[in-house]
Parts: C-alpha cells; structure tokens; sequence
C-alpha cells in the first residue's frame, strides 16, 4: 500500500528538552524552547519576506531553513543543528523514493496538460525548450539556486518532525499546522499576483500533503521532499509557458485540481498516516 514503506526506520529522536536555571542564557534558553515555534515563524517571515518590495513580491526561499537553524542553535545547541543537517543529507533511502519523488510530481503536470490540450488548449510556444543549454540555465539552474526546495528543511525538517513528535498519532493535525505556515508564507506571491487565490489556498496545502508523505514515507529525509519540491517548480517552468495566457490560467487550475486529487488520494490509501510508522517510543505511550 502506498505510503506504508518497508525500509527499516531511522530514529528521529527527539529534540532536547532544556529546563530553565538561574543564569540568563538558561533562561533565555528555556524561554525559547517553550516558544520555538512562535520564534521560527516570525524569524521565518522576517528574513523570507525582506526584500518584498523590491522585488516585487518576491521571497528568500532560504527563510524558512535559515529560521530552524537558528531556533535549533538556541534551543538544543550543536545536537540540533546537526539532527537538521542529517535529514537534509539522509540519501541512503530505499530507492523507489527517488523515482517517486520526481515521479509523481511529473505525472501531475502531465496529466494537467494532457487535460488541457483535450479542452482545445494550444501550444503556442517552445522556445524555452528548443535549445538545452539555454533551457538549463534560465529555468533548472536558478531553480536549482532559489528554489522552492530550500524551504522544506524548515517546514519539514523542523516544524512537521516538531508537531509530529508533539502530537503524537496526529499526522493530519500536524500537516494542517504546517500547511497553513507554508500558506501564509506565500501571501506576498498572491497580493502581487504571481499565484492565483485557488493555488494558494488549496494547491499550497496539497503539496504539503504530498511532501508530508515523501517525507515521512522515506525515513524523514528532508533531501527526498526537496527532490519532490524541486521537481514541481522546474515542471511548471517548462509546461506553463507552452501555452498563451488564457490557457495558461487554465492550465494552473487544472494542475491545482490535480494535485489536490492526489493529495486526496494520499490521504485514503494511508489512512490519514501519510507514511509516518510508529516508532517504539510512541508505541509506550
């Protein structure tokens, strides 16, 4: 059954808990730790939407990494850093997840296509694709550079791991939490009009489904939902501008439909777990 994997599971652990004391760094060290979530989201807005105006609506992808790195520098030193860091680098993952992972990001868009070239749609340009090295270097090198795929350390690495390990046997809970982080994240891309209203408020949150299930279902590694994220950006780079901008209008609300099946579809075939197995420590609970 999809998301039910049957690669051995990495221990995650959990973050350190650290008590308060009486000297000022334990303080202030305690003090971030019962609120490290409330850290991370503000340190996240405020580095990810600096240059906001300047770049039109634009967002530092990095926000959200750079924001757990220093909230877990804080609130459980070096043991903190380095648990991120090893998600971040987990490859040694069975290998079905490198297949999937691009995988079904491709088939969404696809699919997407194939629907709306079967509603009258038309290709009216492959510029963009007619040369390789131009094609690499105006849309996958960037991406590679300043994509999306950079955020996930932050939202999966730190904040789904944190609320999965909080509330333990909630999975839906802590993937709507962190959905709608990710949602609000992305508001400056809707005020200035770079996304459409319905991506942001179901296509967001259906990724987070689908990077949820990679990203549990390959033994929380961060590195397999960046492929995940990585792979729907470059795909909608390279299919949207095919079409004019009526059909490509169309073309992203399809592409949202669909992903919202598929998150849909996650969501019944692991009945609600996307992919996450039960360790032995909450097996005693």
């Amino acid at each position: 059954m999809p998301g039910e994997p049957v690669e051995p599971r990495p221990s995650t652990g959990s973050w350190p808990r650290i008590s308060g004391s009486g000297h000022s760094d334990s303080r202030l060290r305690a003090f971030s730790t019962r609120h490290q979530m409330a850290l991370f989201v503000v340190l996240t807005l405020l580095i990810s939407w600096a240059f906001v105006i300047p770049a039109d609506g634009g967002l530092i992808p990095y926000g959200p990494m750079i924001a757990a790195f220093i909230v877990l520098a804080v609130v459980a030193g070096r043991r903190g850093v380095t648990g991120l860091w090893a998600q971040m680098i987990r490859w040694r993952v069975g290998w079905k997840w490198y297949v999937i992972a691009p995988g079904i990001l491709i088939a969404v868009h696809v699919c997407a296509l194939g629907i709306n070239l079967a509603l009258g749609a038309e290709i009216v340009s492959t510029a963009h694709l007619e040369s390789l090295p131009a094609y690499l270097s105006a849309i996958v090198v960037p991406l590679l550079l300043l994509g999306g795929q950079w955020e996930e350390p932050g939202w999966m690495g730190y904040a789904q791991r944190h609320y999965q390990e909080r509330f333990v046997h909630k999975v839906l809970f802590a993937t709507l939490v962190v959905g709608l982080m990710r949602i609000v994240w992305h508001t400056p891309l809707l005020v200035y009009g770079t996304i459409p209203w319905y991506d942001y408020l179901f296509g967001i949150f259906a990724l987070q489904v689908i990077f949820t299930w990679l990203y549990n279902g390959s033994g929380a590694s961060v590195l397999i939902a960046m492929i995940g994220h990585l792979f729907s950006n470059v795909m909608t780079a390279t299919v949207k501008p095919l079409f004019g901008p009526a059909h490509q209008e169309r073309y992203w609300l399809i592409m949202t439909a669909v992903e919202c099946l598929v998150a849909l579809g996650l969501l019944i075939a692991t009945r609600g777990r996307l992919g996450l197995m039960p360790s032995e420590a909450t097996k005693r609970e």
